[in-house]
């Protein structure tokens, strides 16, 4: 039922969006701005048939229209902040696990017509992101509490193709994918924190730091939708 009720809602707006082309002028509009509804699509749909819930990257995208080319933008980020019970009695200290994370691009890209309403369009995203997180007592063992504390900078260059389908003059559907190569700096700091004054002041360690190069591949299942203004 969600099916056919999803088809028919997207065959009224696509055949309306029809006739008001067909009996209006096109304005031209220079500012685009979208929200990623693919978990919205699969929800509906029933299409995700796993418990796993779909988290996107970016949460809003905007375009800047010039006539040589678009400027992209996008951005995504989470944050958490929760408190840790201790396992010994009479603890006094308070334990907490924080974490946040943020994720941004920032490209140019081309446009190309395929027909009145499909558009292909590629380009190239510079795409930077800031993952931190803080657990003071990841466990407890021999009367302390085992802190970890770690932060990871992440920077992409990234070639992206992607295709549109116009509903309307100002409102459409867009799905990309893309390639990314990636560089990451890791830094890790381990602490541990006397559950009691019984215990005496433990050692310090000193943070270590990591990097990698990696490549990750954005398949072509996120569904944007977009309207300009």
């Amino acid at each position: 039922m969600k099916k056919i009720l999803l088809i028919a809602t997207l065959t009224a707006t696509t055949l309306t969006a029809l006739a008001q082309d067909s009996t209006t002028t096109k304005k031209v509009y220079h500012n685009e701005f979208g929200v990623d509804a693919t978990g919205f699509i699969k929800q509906f749909a029933n299409l995700n048939s796993s418990s796993t819930t779909y988290s996107p990257t970016y949460y809003l995208t905007y375009r800047r229209y010039f006539k040589c080319g678009n400027i992209r933008l996008a951005v995504g980020g989470d944050f958490s902040n929760a408190t840790i019970p201790s396992s010994y009695v009479g603890d006094p200290n308070t334990y907490h696990n924080n974490s946040n994370s943020l994720n941004a691009r920032i490209g140019w890209e081309f446009v190309s017509e395929l027909s009145k309403r499909w558009q292909v369009f590629y380009g190239l995203d510079l795409r930077p992101a800031l993952v931190y997180s803080k657990n003071d007592a990841v466990n407890f063992n021999g009367g302390y509490a085992q802190g970890d504390e770690t932060k990871s900078q992440i920077y992409g260059v990234a070639p992206v193709l992607g295709f549109r389908f116009n509903l309307t003059n100002r409102l459409s559907i867009i799905t990309e994918t893309s390639f990314s190569i990636n560089m990451q700096k890791d830094w890790e700091h381990k602490y541990f924190t006397p559950t009691s004054s019984a215990y005496p002041p433990p050692m310090t360690y000193s943070p270590t730091t990591a990097q990698k190069m990696f490549s990750s591949y954005g398949q072509p299942l996120s569904v944007f939708i977009v309207f300009k203004i």
